[in-house]
């Protein structure tokens, strides 16, 4: 006759279950909020496929008038200037919803720093859900969980929905790639400026664990980190160098970011770009007179907007793990 043991509690409870109560909580304290996120997103979105429409109408109503933007029928002149006019509004959406998608990871961030923990703090609630079968780490895992598990796929959506409508009301006035909010918005990059300002927003709350402070310092710091990428994107890859002689008719690359461009003398030395806006003499012949052989040109052609997106999308996810490790660092010694 064999008996059997009763599996231990501890065994039974399963990281899953142990998680569902306080996400359910947390969803349903937290309503008003994440379906006011929700509505926004939704709204944004609505607006881009509104945009896309507009788009397409105007440009079947004035290819049907016969005229063209080129043209020079007089009667042409106005038409065409009313549908240039109109395209333009059309395609300054993109780049409104391209703003939100650079500012929402720090709300979320924000919201995950002071309502989700550092409250809880200052209010005492953390010692309940630690009484109710809740492990401190259980309940910082599903404060990360809960956000990011709504946040980051309706960042991914509205993404996707961003790179549809872009092309398409961005006829004639097509979207920069190397603009901060277009690079900030597209790709790789808003999901992990996502997952870094929630992993941050999680440490700053365990660290002030004051509401207020912990959002303005989570938006701050966030801010502070988008400002650097910004600032840094240039050195993220290596830029391509082109050298020319003045006067040869040297054109630019096409949809190029120009890192630097300047003159080099024979000398070797480099001079700036504007040496000779200043001069009343023709550009070549100041150019001569300061000894210039060569012009070059740092640029980041199209074909590295992967490779960027890509290191910065690295740097975004290594600084979102290192902010959760300190963030448990924190939960353990204040937990003893």
């Amino acid at each position: 006759m064999s008996t059997l043991t009763p599996p231990k509690p501890d065994a039974v409870t399963t990281a899953p279950s142990a998680l569902r109560g306080p996400v359910r909580v947390l969803l349903r304290v937290h309503r008003r909020s994440l379906w006011g996120a929700g509505a926004l997103l939704a709204a944004v979105a609505a607006a881009l496929v509104i945009a896309v429409l507009r788009a397409d109408y105007l440009m079947a109503d004035f290819a049907n008038s016969g005229c063209t933007t080129s043209g020079s029928v007089r009667a042409c002149f106005q038409p065409a200037r009313n549908y240039a006019d109109s395209m333009l509004e059309v395609s300054r959406i993109p780049d409104y919803a391209s703003l939100v998608l650079v500012v929402l990871p720090a709300v979320a961030g924000a919201f995950l720093a002071g309502p989700l923990i550092a409250r809880e703090w200052e209010n005492g609630t953390f010692r309940l859900s630690w009484t109710q079968s809740v492990s401190p780490v259980h309940w910082l895992i599903a404060r990360l969980a809960a956000p990011a598990v709504l946040v980051v796929p309706g960042t991914v959506a509205l993404t996707a929905v961003l790179a549809w409508a872009q092309p398409r009301t961005g006829k004639g006035y097509p979207a920069a790639w190397d603009e901060w909010f277009t690079f900030m918005a597209s790709g790789t990059v808003p999901v992990a400026s996502t997952l870094f300002a929630l992993a941050l927003g999680a440490f700053i709350g365990l660290r002030l664990r004051r509401t207020v402070p912990a959002i303005a310092v989570s938006l701050f710091v966030s801010g502070l980190v988008t400002f650097v990428l910004i600032m840094l994107r240039d050195s993220l890859w290596p830029a391509v160098r082109d050298t020319f002689v003045p006067g040869s008719g040297y054109r630019w690359p096409d949809r190029a970011a120009i890192v630097e461009w300047g003159w080099v003398t024979n000398g070797g030395d480099v001079l700036p770009a504007d040496i000779c806006t200043g001069s009343s003499l023709d550009l070549e012949v100041c150019l001569s007179e300061q000894g210039v052989a060569q012009g070059y040109l740092d640029h980041h052609p199209a074909s590295h907007y992967w490779p960027l997106q890509l290191v910065e999308t690295g740097i975004l996810l290594a600084l979102a793990a290192l902010a959760v490790f300190a963030a448990f660092r924190v939960l353990r010694r204040l937990h003893g």
